[in-house]
């Protein structure tokens, strides 16, 4: 492993963080340098305005997961292929896409759904960003769930509550 110092050097000298070994953890100085060097971006902010504005950011065509739906002006959306669970959902509280709905007053930037990309409806290429932003999506808490149930059960750690349900048969 470098040296920190060295770390710091290539990020200097390059703008992007060097890749790093699987299961390290490099430590960036902004938001900015990680976006440029990552092909798969998580949002899971608790952000209530967007705080990444810069569209240049993304011309590596990264696909962004924007969970948090707030992070992104809407300018990255309109510059991206945008995949929503839930269209009417997903339009409103001031996410992301409302806001870019909101600035061009349309939805034409949508892409199409997740089940639309999924059976071949409607399809993504590589050439933009491709930023899925899900809203309502009950899978993504269920699929966290069981990762963390999992990791209990693999590490010892888990508590059965046999009672936790008052009637199960009806």
């Amino acid at each position: 492993m470098r040296p920190v110092a060295s770390r710091e050097r290539e990020i200097q000298e390059h703008g992007v963080p060097p890749r790093a070994a699987p299961g390290t953890v490099t430590i960036v100085p902004d938001a900015a340098q990680l976006v440029r060097a990552c092909n798969l971006i998580l949002f899971t902010t608790v952000a209530s305005t967007p705080h990444i504005g810069d569209v240049a950011l993304f011309e590596h065509n990264p696909v962004v997961l924007h969970v948090s739906r707030r992070d992104l002006a809407p300018d990255i959306l309109l510059a991206s292929q945008n995949v929503v669970d839930d269209v009417e959902h997903v339009m409103k509280a001031n996410t992301s896409p409302h806001l870019a709905e909101q600035k061009t007053g349309n939805r034409s930037f949508v892409t199409g759904t997740l089940a639309d990309i999924m059976t071949g409806r409607r399809s993504v290429d590589r050439s933009r960003p491709i930023i899925f932003s899900p809203f309502g999506m009950g899978i993504l808490d269920l699929a966290v769930g069981k990762w963390v149930y999992d990791q209990a059960v693999a590490a010892g750690q888990d508590l059965r509550l046999t009672d936790f349900f008052y009637e199960i048969v009806r």
